[in-house]
């Protein structure tokens, strides 16, 4: 059952004049999405939408969503072969997808479930949530996966930043190595890089190829759950940098309507192309390669 529709005085204008594109959705196999929705449950996050990927993939449309990016995670070693080839097999029936891989630098054929991943599975780029597999972006290990990925003009979507709660294997200085050693990897920092977002948005000027995502920074409804606050990125700073930001939903683990991720937009002071871009046109650009 979905939670209950956004509040009246905005009319959501997604459809085929303005189609969103999505780059922050999260499919898993029904064990996994089944024992992540429990986890949610028990800290108090109520999952609103139907996990099964055919529905996802039904609401995004019916929500005006052109394309998508989604994505699993392995949370230990040994999951990450399978989840790319379960990952792989659901983006070949909705061409409106984009599935990326997950690695786990634990796995001792790591540079074989990478090359994998990219290769006979046609997978796009890679999701890393450092918190929950816990592991650090400057892993020594990782530096093969990135320089092919910089070589290749693989895709990566990195939930870096502090958000929701700050530990050791999340923040801006060790990215920022990353980024000084592969200058040209394309990458998204998740959530706005919050609770860092100005040092993220400051990368942003130095690193062509460096965006940063929405998801659940910009909604005043995300703040009871994740603790961002949306006012700490001002309107001049959307703007400044509204060539590199990406809407993102973390869809279907919202537990709200998918158009409380948008509404935000309508209601700073932001013309229209500044709109488009967020939701389109940079969504676009990342997720093709432009």
């Amino acid at each position: 059952m979905e939670a209950a529709a956004p509040a009246a005085g905005w009319r959501s204008p997604f459809g085929p004049g303005f189609p969103c594109v999505d780059v922050h959705v999260h499919l898993h196999p029904d064990g996994l999405a089944r024992a992540i929705e429990r986890w949610f449950a028990r800290n108090g996050w109520i999952n609103a939408h139907p996990f099964d990927p055919d529905a996802v993939a039904d609401s995004l449309r019916a929500r005006g969503v052109a394309r998508f990016c989604f994505f699993s995670y392995a949370h230990r070693p040994g999951m990450a072969r399978e989840l790319n080839r379960w990952v792989a097999k659901t983006a070949a029936r909705m061409p409106e997808a984009v599935g990326l891989a997950t690695l786990h630098p634990d796995d001792p054929d790591l540079a074989a479930v990478a090359a994998e991943a990219t290769g006979d599975l046609g997978l796009r780029g890679f999701k890393f949530h450092h918190s929950v597999q816990r592991f650090h972006v400057d892993d020594p290990r990782l530096w093969p996966v990135y320089e092919r990925a910089e070589a290749a003009g693989h895709l990566f979507v990195l939930h870096v930043g502090t958000m929701p709660y700050r530990d050791e294997f999340t923040g801006v200085d060790r990215f920022r190595g990353v980024m000084a050693r592969f200058p040209r990897l394309r990458v998204c920092v998740a959530h706005m890089g919050a609770f860092q977002s100005a040092e993220f948005l400051a990368l942003l000027d130095r690193h062509p190829h460096l965006y940063v995502d929405t998801t659940m920074a910009m909604s005043p409804r995300a703040r009871p759950y994740v603790g961002a606050d949306p006012q700490a990125i001002p309107d001049a700073a959307i703007v400044r940098h509204q060539d590199r930001i990406l809407f993102g939903s973390d869809f279907p683990l919202i537990p709200y309507d998918y158009d409380e991720e948008r509404r935000w937009a309508w209601e700073r002071t932001l013309d229209e192309s500044v709109r488009r871009k967020i939701f389109r046109d940079n969504g676009l650009r990342f997720l093709d390669g432009g």
